[in-house]
């Protein structure tokens, strides 16, 4: 299947969750799933208070936001210990990553960050094209809107 036609379902699939709070479930499982990440994980700040004890909102230290902000393109390579990777379920496995902020529309400051990491040193690579991972950014950004204020 042509990566656009996943990136479709991916779509799709948050089109068709009726309940925000399970949006970064849906997003995550629906990378994990369609593009055979090994992991992903997601964290929104700056969400509406009916969200603020989810644990997609919890566990964001001021380090991660300040990273998140600096990122203009998504980050990949290796794992340098980047306080994101905890959130993973098996960190140690962690070998190379791809880090996505999401920002709300126009907004210079980002509200969410999207890991990907895989035990493969060499899948996300410095230097390797990002197209398809801003694709990710802009669809997860409209996405987890839905969760702020």
């Amino acid at each position: 299947m042509l990566i656009g036609d996943k990136l479709l379902r991916w779509a799709r699939q948050m089109f068709q969750v009726g309940r925000p709070a399970d949006l970064p479930e849906i997003m995550t499982r629906g990378i994990h799933d369609a593009f055979g990440v090994p992991q992903v994980a997601l964290k929104v700040w700056e969400v509406a208070a009916p969200f603020s004890q989810e644990p997609f909102a919890q566990g964001v230290s001021d380090d991660v936001k300040s990273l998140a902000n600096s990122l203009t393109s998504p980050y990949c390579g290796i794992n340098s210990g980047f306080d994101a990777v905890r959130w993973l379920d098996q960190p140690d496995q962690a070998a190379s990553m791809a880090l996505v902020a999401l920002r709300r529309p126009n907004a210079a400051h980002a509200s969410g960050l999207l890991v990907l990491a895989s035990p493969d040193a060499q899948r996300y690579e410095a230097g390797m094209a990002t197209d398809f991972l801003e694709r990710l950014a802009e669809l997860g950004s409209a996405a987890i809107s839905r969760l702020q204020d």
